[in-house]
């Protein structure tokens, strides 16, 4: 168990009030299950929540299990595990469910009108997971706890009348969801995130800083002020009011040593 001054020390240098909240939370449902002996679970961690978490946990050796819905997914729940426990026990469909959300005309809804819809039903934000659109449906992930009062109250979603049912997470349409990119490769000069912002959005470097200065830039979750910070491969990176994408491999160096780097643009 992870007792009270542990607790404070782990949590202590978290900023963020609403994630240092969170994993706080996530503490005491470890806890939690190993005082009743019992599975527990976070409600939906993002990137950055989860690696904090998963970090702690692993200093104090605890038991558990991050479940992500499907590969495609920046969400995911902890399970805590009592020790009696395997994960191949888990049903994960105890915990998450998926919303399939039928409209009439797709083509005029984004996916914005869905997580806009969703959150005006005055859902907290750790409730819901991803969403995806596919075809002529929406998918979205919510906590077990929620979803049935979603599927009683979301009934419209911008100005279309839509219908609501409730498939398993482990079902072929829930596993089969991905997110579809745009790939296109870049030459900049350095691994500098400013440098390969400027280049992605042709945004001047000017600019650019004073954007990531105002708290603009997300990577992986976490918000960046520093311009100068290196990105990584596989990074996700969201620059508000410009797009989010993924950080691909370095394709190659050019003869004047600048980089030529994928990048997986989010349609």
């Amino acid at each position: 168990m992870i007792i009270k001054s542990v607790k404070q020390e782990l949590v202590k240098n978290i900023k963020d009030k609403e994630k240092k909240m969170k994993i706080s939370n996530a503490i005491d449902k470890c806890n939690k299950s190993e005082a009743l002996s019992k599975i527990t679970t976070t409600n939906f961690l993002d990137l950055y929540e989860k690696s904090i978490l998963s970090s702690m946990l692993n200093k104090e050796k605890v038991k558990y299990k991050v479940f992500f819905p499907n590969s495609y997914c920046e969400k995911s729940i902890v399970i805590f595990l009592p020790d009696y426990m395997y994960e191949d026990e888990i049903n994960y469909n105890d915990y998450v469910s998926c919303i399939k959300i039928i409209a009439k005309d797709m083509s005029k809804l984004k996916h914005k009108d869905f997580m806009g819809s969703i959150y005006s039903l005055g859902i907290k934000n750790e409730f819901i997971g991803d969403i995806f659109l596919k075809d002529k449906y929406c998918y979205v992930y919510v906590c077990n706890s929620v979803v049935e009062y979603v599927l009683d109250n979301l009934f419209k979603v911008a100005n279309q009348e839509v219908k609501c049912e409730k498939i398993d997470v482990d079902s072929k349409d829930a596993t089969e969801l991905k997110i579809e990119y745009i790939t296109k490769s870049y030459i900049v000069p350095s691994r500098r995130i400013d440098a390969l912002l400027s280049e992605v959005y042709s945004i001047g470097r000017k600019e650019t800083k004073e954007k990531i200065v105002d708290g603009d830039l997300y990577i992986n979750s976490k918000v960046c002020t520093d311009s100068a910070q290196y990105y990584n491969d596989g990074d996700i990176v969201s620059f508000r009011k410009c797009g989010k994408f993924k950080i691909g491999n370095e394709i190659r160096k050019t003869k004047s040593g600048n980089i030529c780097i994928e990048i997986n643009k989010y349609k």
